[in-house]
């Protein structure tokens, strides 16, 4: 975590509006993008973006965020739109029950499920890795820093930096199955073009 992430959370803590302000102005964009790529609405990507920055406000003081405040948002927000995805396909599912009159099906294909349990398969594998190797794939592929970047930042030798990434996916790679695998690296390489995308945005 930044020190200006730091800042802006012990501002929001005070409840100072203009922390707020800063955090909804540097964060929105990526917000709304990543929340449309689930939803595919833009009024609920709005709506769903605005719920999860109203309850960082509301309730700020009680969380314990330990990675960049980015990816902490970027989570409260697939874990709101899968919740909204699960909501909606289960309303639609019972409407047309009730319409067509056909009895629910115990076996129901609920896509939205089906990603949420990969992403949970996933946050387990990255758990379970040592601390610091855990914090240096983050660093990598979530928050974008360079092998260097990472060195600096943590006190440690590029070489060490490498040894950890190289372990790290390794441990993966055994944890999961090869479609979770591959899973994997599509979900990094979705956040490396949402990154992209929220860059040329700003640009």
């Amino acid at each position: 975590m930044t020190d200006q992430d730091t800042e802006l959370i012990e501002g929001i803590c005070r409840k100072d509006k203009r922390s707020f302000e800063l955090l909804y102005k540097g964060y929105y964009k990526k917000l709304y993008i990543l929340a449309f790529q689930y939803v595919r609405q833009p009024e609920m990507a709005e709506e769903l973006v605005n719920d999860v920055f109203l309850k960082f406000w509301n309730d700020a003081e009680q969380l314990n965020i330990r990675q960049s405040l980015g990816s902490y948002l970027s989570r409260c927000i697939i874990n709101t739109a899968l919740n909204t995805i699960k909501k909606e396909n289960r309303k639609a599912f019972h409407q047309e029950k009730f319409l067509s009159g056909y009895e629910e099906s115990e076996t129901e294909n609920d896509e939205a499920q089906i990603l949420e349990n990969k992403l949970i398969r996933l946050e387990k594998a990255l758990e379970s890795l040592p601390p610091q190797c855990k914090k240096v794939i983050m660093m990598s592929k979530f928050d974008k820093c360079k092998q260097q970047e990472i060195a600096d930042a943590l006190n440690i030798s590029v070489k060490t930096v490498k040894s950890h990434l190289t372990n790290g996916y390794e441990k993966i790679r055994v944890m999961l199955s090869k479609e979770q695998v591959l899973f994997f690296f599509l979900f990094l390489l979705f956040a490396v073009e949402l990154r992209l995308l929220h860059l040329n945005i700003v640009l």
